[in-house]
């Protein structure tokens, strides 16, 4: 949870007033690629206590401990609608205080047990300023990566080296001024650029 909140931090969120980086995950040392799923290893420069987080595709904001999953969603989360697989959506829930404190969708306890055994994770959410977002994710490779991650995630020992997903971009650019940009004609590789998108 340390780390995600801390990289949350890092895609957008504050603490006070003072913006903080996830150096220990840009930092980390990638020790499994499995589905979509690249496991990172840091270290805590203070305590040289080893954490593993996944991380989904490139997406910093969607986030894999050992027994919770986190999805970021900006806006302000109002309530939440969970799909695994091709079960039925599950009934919407309020977030709990947690959740919309870090604006992430926390999958934990049974939900989570329910990711574990599917391959699709769709989340609907509410938001206060977005309107409804929509989060569908690929998550094969989820065991796997659990599984690494409760055995410590060990270093690859393999000849094979893993790539890194891209570090979280230190510039982003809120919804309404993408919107205007978007109005305004300017193309999305322009955003990107200006953006770190």
């Amino acid at each position: 949870m340390k780390n995600f909140i801390t990289t949350l931090i890092a895609v957008g969120a504050l603490v006070g007033s003072q913006p903080i980086t996830a150096q220990s995950l840009k930092d980390g040392q990638p020790t499994l690629k499995t589905g979509n799923w690249t496991v990172l290893q840091s270290t805590d420069a203070m305590t040289d206590k080893v954490s593993c987080t996944g991380i989904y595709k490139a997406s910093y904001g969607i986030q894999l401990v050992q027994d919770a999953l986190y999805v970021k969603i900006a806006g302000g989360i109002q309530s939440i609608t969970l799909r695994f697989g091709d079960n039925p959506p599950q009934s919407m829930r309020l977030p709990q205080k947690m959740e919309k404190d870090v604006g992430a969708v926390m999958i934990e306890g049974t939900e989570f047990t329910q990711a574990l055994d599917t391959n699709r994770l769709r989340v609907q959410v509410l938001t206060l300023v977005r309107g409804v977002a929509m989060e569908d994710l690929d998550i094969t490779g989820i065991r796997s990566a659990v599984e690494h991650i409760r055995a410590g995630c060990p270093a690859s020992t393999g000849s094979e080296s893993i790539a890194r997903p891209a570090a979280p971009a230190e510039i982003a650019c809120p919804e309404p001024l993408l919107a205007r940009l978007r109005a305004a004609g300017v193309t999305e590789q322009q955003i990107s650029a200006a953006c770190g998108r």
